[in-house]
Parts: structure tokens; sequence; C-alpha cells
């Protein structure tokens, strides 16, 4: 089975939106003075925690979207991860800047949030229009295989 070009666009645009959002939570967590930051503590789990946790996700979500072009299996499993991924940050900033999230409130833009809420709309689009345009890719395979034997 041969991969068309669209869905290749759609996978490694996501891989990019996932990998430069994660990025932009790496860069705050070292240098952006998020390393520091504990207001409130669940499970563990603080807004310093939770960035350093968001920049290593993205690098390894962008990876296998990227071998999803290699190794095809991958492409559906990664494109969730990367949806959810992308939801799930678009969900944690729009909670820190309404009701707050781990006791931690956000105000205002910054370069590194409009770039990274930017990356996070581009991957859910290119990974949410990658996994409903499959179905319909998988049905003419698996019609094509079934004509065939």
């Amino acid at each position: 089975m041969t991969r068309d070009r669209t869905a290749i666009i759609l996978l490694l645009l996501g891989a990019a939106g996932v990998l430069v959002s994660g990025y932009v939570h790496f860069h705050l967590y070292f240098w952006g003075g998020y390393r520091g930051i504990s207001v409130d503590r669940v499970v563990g789990l603080d807004i310093s925690r939770s960035f350093a946790i968001n920049a290593l996700a993205g690098v390894v979500i962008a990876e296998c979207l990227v071998l999803s072009l290699r190794y095809q299996r991958l492409a559906t499993p990664a494109a969730i991860a990367g949806v959810l991924f992308s939801l799930g940050a678009l969900v944690a900033y729009a909670l820190s800047r309404t009701s707050g999230l781990l006791g931690y409130d956000e105000h205002g833009w910054t370069t590194e949030a409009v770039v990274s809420k930017a990356a996070e709309v581009v991957a859910l689009a290119s990974l949410g229009a990658y996994l409903l345009r499959r179905p319909a890719a998988d049905r003419k395979d698996s019609g094509a295989t079934a004509r065939t034997r």
C-alpha cells in the first residue's frame, strides 16, 4: 500500500506543529522562567513539570509521525497522539487564562504563546484531516486487496 502525497503532507505538517509546540515549552522551561513555578501540585504534577513533560512528549510524538512515513502502522496512533497533544495544550492554555491551572494564571499574550498556539492549531487541523480522510483510504485499499485474492 502506498501513501498518497496529501497524507504525507498532512503527517509532516502535524509533526512540525507538534515539534514547534514542544520546543516552545522546552524553551520556556529552561530559559523562560517556568522551571521553578510550583504553585499547586496534583499527583506530583505542577506547571513546571507539565512544561517539561510537554516538551518531551512533543519530540516523541513528532518523531513517531515522521517514522510513520516509513512504518505505516505508526501513522494512525501517532496522529491520534498528536491530536490529543495539541488539543490538551490548547485546553490547558485556555484554563490557565480563565480559571487557572494548578494554581497558575496566565495573563497577556507573549510571542511564545502565539507561536505555540498557532503550531498546535496547525497540528490539530492537519492531523485531524489525516484521521478523517484515513477511513476512506482504508476502505479502498481493503476492497482492492479483497478483489485480488
